[in-house]
This record gives C-alpha cells, structure tokens and sequence, in this order.
C-alpha cells in the first residue's frame, strides 16, 4: 500500500495498529481530548470517505465496527459515540482534515444529537448506502453520526462548516480547548490508549 496520506503511513508503519482485516485498519486517535480509548477505524485502500467504501466490503466494515464498539464496551465500560465528517470537509473549507474513510470511534456519553437536531435537517438511515449516494453525487457531503444507542444518522451538508465540527461539539460538551488535533494531538492519552488497547481486540 502506497502512502496516501498520515493514516495511510500509519498504517504502512504498523506501529499504532491495533486491528487490521483484510480491508481495515483500527489505530487510536490523535487528538483525543483527554478521552482515553478513542480510536479511528480506517480503510486501508485509500477511499475519500466512508461514502466511497465499495458496497462490497461493507460487511467488513461493519464486522470492524462492531467489533470496536464492542472493545470499548468492555474495556472503558462506557457507551460509545461514532461519527465521520465526509469528504470535501477538507480543513480550509471546514468539517474534517484527513481525505481517508475513517470512521471517530469514540467511549463517550456525550450527546452531539441534541445539538444537530437544533441546527441541521437529520434523516435518520440505516447503513452506509446513503452515504454513497451522496459521495457519488459530488454535489454535496454529509455528516454521520451513530449516536450511543446504535441509531444512525446522516446530515447533508451543502455550506461550509467549522473545521472538525462534530469534534469541537464534544469538546464544547466536555468544558475542553483543545479540540484541533493538529495544534493538541494528546501524544500522552494517544500512548494510553496504545498501550491499554494493544492485544485486545
């Protein structure tokens, strides 16, 4: 695998992999907030956004998260909140930073759906064929949300937003700052979570 961008060098280097299937990766988030346990599930084929997974590996995809969300059941006994900024949500224009498909698989209770509700026109779906119709349109992107209990939630979003949206909302929640991964990458949770994690999946 050629490297595409930083998730794919993480990948290529192995170091902070956690998991790996035959089409996905888990490694932990840089950036955590403090939030010990927050990893990200990535493609390891280069894909601008979860919308352009092929429909072929998506019970792949789901076996992963599945998997995760259950990792992190167990280990932080903590509900779990997942959610992707869709691809052209680059940072100069807002929602996300890195192009890749990589869904925030994250042990927290904190609700971002109160406040989406309050901003946004939510439909609620219930895979991820939704999001490729809308990555294949190339008109608009999208917000997902799989909010703590298991229901999924998707955003059209045809404005420009706040770089890394959904993240600043739980950091808003939990009283934080340092929400921006690139100037707080959280070297010291990050190592945590490494470490806590490794071997238990």
């Amino acid at each position: 695998m050629d490297i595409c961008c930083k998730l794919g060098e993480e990948f290529v280097s192995e170091k902070n992999v956690l998991f790996r299937s035959d089409n996905f990766f888990v490694v932990p988030a840089l950036g955590q907030m403090g939030i010990e346990g927050y990893v990200l599930l990535c493609s390891q084929e280069h894909f601008c956004g979860i919308g352009m997974v092929p429909a072929q590996y998506e019970t792949e995809l789901e076996a992963v998260l599945e998997r995760s969300r259950a990792v992190l059941l167990e280990q932080y006994h903590s509900e779990v909140l997942i959610f992707e900024h869709g691809p052209r949500l680059g940072c100069h224009k807002g929602g996300g930073c890195l192009e890749h498909a990589h869904l925030h698989v994250v042990p927290s209770a904190v609700d971002v759906m109160d406040f989406l509700n309050k901003k946004f026109v939510i439909e609620q779906i219930d895979s991820f064929e939704r999001l490729r119709e809308i990555s294949y349109e190339k008109k608009f992107s999208y917000l997902f949300v799989e909010a703590q209990d298991q229901k999924r939630y998707c955003i059209e979003i045809d404005v420009p937003i706040a770089s890394q949206y959904l993240r600043q909302i739980i950091a808003s929640k939990r009283g934080v700052l340092q929400w921006d991964w690139r100037s707080y990458p959280d070297h010291a949770t990050f190592e945590k979570t490494r470490q806590y994690l490794l071997g238990k999946f």
